[in-house]
């Protein structure tokens, strides 16, 4: 067999990785902005059918509790060195940072007592 030009051995190893899904140019223009209102989102991260991730909900839940609480709480948040400086964690099907520092911008203490919190 061969895949993309790259002959596969009878008995090789095969792993299919959905990591890059996200980022095809043909399903979601703009594919590499965080664009949290793009819709349709037909996004693949918590998988799909018999293979959906059990912790989805909560991750939403999550998500809606912490980044209005996070944007409340910080007027202005921005990374803190370069993107290229950023460390990669080596792992082959989930990507993400090693660290993400940022410089924050607190709300006013004013603003905070408005908004409740």
């Amino acid at each position: 067999m061969e895949i993309a030009g790259v002959p596969l051995p009878r008995g090789s190893m095969v792993t299919p990785l959905i990591a890059s899904a996200n980022l095809d140019e043909s399903a979601f223009p703009r594919a590499d902005t965080l664009d949290i209102t793009r819709s349709p989102n037909r996004h693949l991260s918590f998988g799909l059918g018999s293979h959906f991730c059990l912790g989805a909900p909560l991750a939403r839940l999550e998500a809606r509790i912490a980044l209005p609480a996070l944007l409340r709480r910080f007027e202005r948040l921005e990374l803190a060195v370069p993107v290229e400086q950023l460390s990669w964690r080596p792992h082959v099907a989930l990507r993400g940072v090693r660290a993400l520092p940022l410089t924050v911008t607190p709300t006013t203490d004013a603003a905070l007592r408005s908004a409740g919190t």
